[in-house]
């Protein structure tokens, strides 16, 4: 069973720094695929599904094209112009590390939804 619970009462053990890297990573990504549409959304939801926490980040961006999406998390591929191409795949390594996984829905010209599962921490 799932829930949506507030995102303080669930914890995780991974380190800060890296685990923000990637929520920043998917963030700034939505926001670039946003634009500057004037009805543009991006979204956050926890949802706790026991033993593990599933973030989702939601954009109505332009969305993943099929021949882009099989290559999104390989190392220096990108769709930008300026960047590397590691943001993904370094997030992805970062969430499998700490038990977890990452991946994506998207639909070209209505948007895409990134999901990154992790384990619960059961320390105290």
């Amino acid at each position: 069973m799932e829930k949506s619970i507030p995102a303080e009462e669930i914890s995780i053990y991974a380190d800060k720094e890296q685990i923000s890297r990637v929520f920043v990573n998917l963030i700034k990504n939505a926001v670039q695929a946003i634009g500057r549409r004037d009805d543009g959304h991006l979204r956050v939801s926890v949802v706790k599904s026991e033993p593990n926490v599933r973030v989702i980040i939601e954009d109505n961006g332009m969305g993943i094209s099929e021949d882009v999406a099989e290559k999104i998390f390989t190392p220096n591929f990108t769709t930008k112009s300026g960047g590397m191409g590691l943001g993904l795949a370094i997030s992805k390594g970062i969430v499998e590390v700490v038990g977890g996984s990452i991946w994506f829905e998207t639909t070209p010209g209505l948007g895409t939804k990134f999901f990154v599962q992790l384990p619960i921490s059961t320390q105290a």
